[in-house]
C-alpha cells in the first residue's frame, strides 16, 4: 500500500550533495525522504547555501519536492583554534535561531512530522522537539568510546584528546540535560549502532530503532573481486583520512607478523601521513606499502577493484561510506568489532576482531590476513557475502523503515 504523502520539516544543519560525512548524510536523507514526502529542510547558510542553490539550478528534478531554508551560524575562528569545543557554543546558538525560524514556518505550513537529522551527534539535539509535532531524532551517533587499550596508537595528542572525550562522553550520556530532554519528547529515536540502542535504553529509558546513517543507492553497480592466485601477494586496500582515530598504524604493525606475502595500498592523506610513512619505513615495509595519497575517484575505485580484501582500523566511528564501497566491489572486510562496523559487517561478509589488548588486535589482523591469503575458497565466500550484504543497506530499504515509522507516529 502506498504511504500517505506527508509534509516533513527536517533539521539538517549540514547538507551537501557533493560531499561525504555529515553533509553527504544530510543530503541523502533529504533527497530520499523527498521521494516520498514534501520536505522543508533548515540548513546552515554560510557553508551550504551557495552549493545547494547552484545544485538546485543545475538539477531541478533532484529538488522538486524540497524547499531549503537557510539560517546562518555565527562563529569565531580564532577562538576555535585555541579551544575547539567552542564550536558547540555557536552550534547551539544556531539551533536556537533555527527553532525560532521553524516556529514561524510551522505556523504557515503546519508540518505533519519534524525530523532532526544532522549533525548526528547526540550532544546538541537542537530545539525542534519543542514545536509540539511528532518528533523523530536521528540516526544518532557519538555514543562510541575509543577503546582505552588502543589509545597509545593515536599519538600523544590523539591519546589525550580521545581519553578526555571518553570521560566527557560518559558524563554527557548519563546526565546531559539537552539530550535527555530531546529523548523524552521524541516520538521515535534512530541510532546507528547496537551499542547506542543499549545505552539509549539504559540512560534515557527509551527504545531506539537501529538504522545506519549511510547507505547505497538502489540499483548501484556491483563488481567482483579478482581471484587471489597462490604465491602472489594478497592485495589489501585501506582508505580514510589520515587522522589519529583511523589508526592505520595498527595494520602497519600487523604486516611484519604475516607469514604470507602482502601488498597494502593506502588511499587519501591527512596530518598523520608523514608519521605513518615513517612507521612503515621503520618496520621495513617500503616494498609492501604504497601510499597513493589523494587520487581521483575513478583511480580510487580502480585500486579497490583490483584488491582482494579491505581493512578498516578505525577506533572511533559510527559507520563509514567506505564500508559499502568495499562491499560493492566484493571485498571482504576485516575490522574491529567496534563502532558501526559491528552492525554492518557479519560473518558472511567479513571478519570482526575483538578488542582485548593492543597486542592481541595487531596479532589478529595478521592471523586473519594470512588465513585469507591461504584459503581462497573462504575469501571468495566472503566476497559473495559482501555483495549480498550491501543490498540490505540501500536507501530504498531505509525508506521502508522511515515511512513505517512516520505512519506509526502520526496515528491518532
Amino acid at each position: 500500500m502506498e504511504n500517505k504523502r506527508l509534509k516533513v520539516l527536517l533539521g539538517c544543519y549540514a547538507c551537501d550533495p557533493g560531499y561525504g560525512s555529515e553533509p553527504g548524510m544530510g543530503w541523502n536523507f533529504v533527497s530520499n525522504i523527498a521521494k516520498h514526502h514534501d520536505v522543508h529542510a533548515i540548513v546552515e547558510e554560510g557553508e551550504f547555501k551557495e552549493t545547494l542553490t547552484q545544485f538546485a539550478a543545475e538539477h531541478p528534478e533532484a529538488v522538486k519536492n524540497i524547499t531549503f531554508h537557510f539560517v546562518r551560524r555565527t562563529h569565531h575562528e580564532t577562538l576555535r583554534k585555541f579551544w575547539p569545543p567552542s564550536y558547540y557554543w555557536f552550534y547551539r546558538v544556531w539551533h536556537r535561531k533555527a527553532y525560532q525560524y521553524a516556529k514561524l514556518l510551522d505556523a504557515k505550513e503546519d508540518f505533519d512530522i519534524v525530523h532532526q537529522v544532522t549533525i548526528s551527534g547526540f550532544r546538541e539535539p537542537g530545539f525542534l522537539w519543542k514545536l509540539g509535532k511528532p518528533f523523530i531524532w536521528g540516526p544518532l551517533g557519538g555514543f562510541t568510546d575509543t577503546p582505552w587499550c588502543l589509545l597509545s596508537n593515536l599519538g600523544p595528542l590523539g591519546a589525550l584528546h580521545f581519553g578526555i572525550r571518553n570521560i566527557i562522553n560518559g558524563i554527557q550520556k548519563r546526565w546531559g540535560f539537552s539530550a535527555r530532554a530531546a529523548a523524552k519528547h521524541s516520538a521515535a529515536i534512530l541510532t546507528s549502532t547496537t551499542k547506542a540502542v543499549d545505552e539509549i535504553k539504559r540512560f534515557w529509558n527509551r527504545d531506539a530503532v537501529l538504522m545506519n546513517e549511510v547507505g547505497l543507492e538502489t540499483g548501484h553497480e556491483q563488481f567482483y573481486s579478482p581471484p587471489h592466485e597462490p604465491g602472489t601477494p594478497l592485495r589489501i586496500c585501506w582508505a580514510g583520512e589520515h587522522i589519529p582515530r583511523k589508526a592505520l598504524d595498527i595494520l602497519l604493525q600487523a604486516l611484519p607478523l604475516c607469514k604470507q606475502r602482502m601488498e597494502l595500498h593506502v588511499l587519501s592523506k591527512g596530518p598523520r601521513m608523514k608519521d605513518w610513512k615513517r612507521l612503515a619505513h621503520r618496520l621495513g615495509l617500503d616494498d609492501v606499502v604504497t601510499f597513493h595519497g589523494f587520487v581521483p575517484r575513478e583511480e580510487a575505485f580502480r585500486i579497490m577493484s583490483s584488491s582482494h580484501v579491505f581493512c578498516i582500523t578505525s577506533v572511533r566511528e559510527d559507520t563509514s561510506t567506505v564500508v559499502f564501497e568495499a562491499f560493492r566491489y566484493g571485498l571482504p572486510i576485516i575490522a574491529l568489532d567496534h563502532c558501526g562496523f559491528s552492525t554492518v559487517i557479519d560473518e558472511t561478509s567479513g571478519i570482526k576482531i575483538p578488542i582485548n589488548s593492543q597486542k592481541q588486535v595487531i596479532a589478529d589482523y595478521a592471523r586473519h590476513l594470512d588465513d585469507l591469503a591461504t584459503h581462497e575458497d573462504k575469501r571468495q565466500r566472503l566476497s559473495q557475502g559482501a555483495l549480498a550484504r550491501c543490498q540490505k543497506f540501500t536507501w530504498e530499504a531505509k525508506m521502508k523503515v522511515i515511512n513505517e515509522l512516520y505512519a506509526n507516529v502520526i496515528k491518532p
